[in-house]
């Protein structure tokens, strides 16, 4: 038989081969040793799905990464942080966080509070002092009831937290006092309601609400009249304060939002015009735009219900309080009338 013969070069590739091979299984487990010292800790529970959560993690990892990923995370920490200004004050409560970036639009439904992305976050904290609730003492038969949705919401100059503040002044609160206050010296009976139903998040503020005036009305059934008053925001009409002259005077104009998604629509709207014609007998012009919209806004607890929308945030809150006051005259003349 005759021996088969390896020449040199057939011997020296298959060591080629071998010797590649384990070179190969080496850098395999070497990686997959150093993967494993490097494997990230477990996102708590509470940031797996949160913008607060994805910061975390990219410093976490920035600490164990060479400098080239440290860069990286540093962009994209950036880059978060342009998108949600908010994290750069270092916010852990994802809560607090849409409170202070997001606000629920005056579209909005109980069932369904859209997010307006491009105005008002919610209130900045300005006081320690307790926030009080009632204006005045509760009467044995009130007739008019005063709330706010977004008690927060404020007018020039009180500018902090874009026109969102805790304190009362400068606030539609304040407005809403006056008006209670012109009401009670006319003999109208009115309970005036300052709880803080949108701080400290705007998300279910209409939820909250609907819990204030339901209790309300439980307790007092000779409530007639519900008025949720609020304020309108510049940016939709051009940036500029909606004023008028009522006896020479400087007053923010009025709105009335309607809810078409309540049953009593067409109440609402009866009542909403009676308003509107008692405000033009009174003070030629002073009547105010009707707004409808696909919504409920709680309006479905009453058929005089009104969504007041007082001026908005570049209107003064000496203007918006004189509207207080001229608007009284008006409830009262509809309520000599009333049935």
């Amino acid at each position: 038989m005759r021996r088969r013969r390896y020449s040199i070069r057939t011997v020296s590739k298959g060591r080629i081969v071998v010797v590649a091979f384990l070179c190969f299984f080496l850098a395999a487990a070497t990686e997959l040793y150093f993967m494993d010292k490097d494997v990230e800790k477990p996102i708590p529970a509470r940031e797996t799905f949160s913008v607060q959560g994805l910061l975390s993690s990219v410093n976490r990892g920035g600490e164990r990464r060479n400098t080239s990923e440290q860069n990286v995370n540093r962009s994209l920490k950036g880059v978060l942080q342009q998108s949600f200004p908010s994290l750069a004050k270092n916010n852990d409560n994802q809560e607090d966080y849409i409170a202070q970036n997001d606000t629920v639009d005056k579209n909005n439904d109980l069932e369904n509070e859209e997010v307006n992305q491009t105005e008002e976050p919610a209130a900045v904290v300005e006081e320690t002092e307790p926030v009080a609730v009632l204006d005045t003492e509760e009467s044995k038969n009130p007739l008019v009831l005063i709330y706010h949705t977004h008690a927060t919401e404020s007018y020039q100059p009180m500018s902090d937290g874009n026109f969102h503040c805790l304190q009362e002044k400068g606030t539609v609160r304040e407005v809403g006092n006056e008006l209670a206050q012109q009401l009670q010296k006319k003999g109208i009976p009115v309970i005036h309601d300052k709880t803080l139903h949108d701080s400290p998040s705007y998300n279910q503020s209409y939820a909250r609400s609907l819990e204030t005036v339901q209790s309300y009305l439980r307790k007092n059934p000779s409530i007639k009249i519900v008025i949720d008053l609020h304020r309108d925001a510049a940016m939709y009409v051009g940036n500029v304060g909606k004023t008028m002259q009522v006896q020479g005077n400087p007053i923010a104009k009025y709105s009335l939002v309607i809810g078409k998604g309540n049953a009593n629509y067409e109440q609402l709207k009866g009542f909403a015009n009676q308003i509107n014609a008692k405000a033009d007998k009174l003070y030629p012009g002073f009547s105010g735009r009707i707004i409808e919209k696909e919504y409920r806004f709680n309006q479905y607890v009453c058929d005089r219900y009104l969504l007041l929308e007082v001026g908005n945030n570049e209107n003064t809150i000496d203007q918006a309080r004189l509207t207080g006051k001229y608007f009284a005259d008006v409830l009262e003349a509809y309520i000599k009338e009333m049935e």
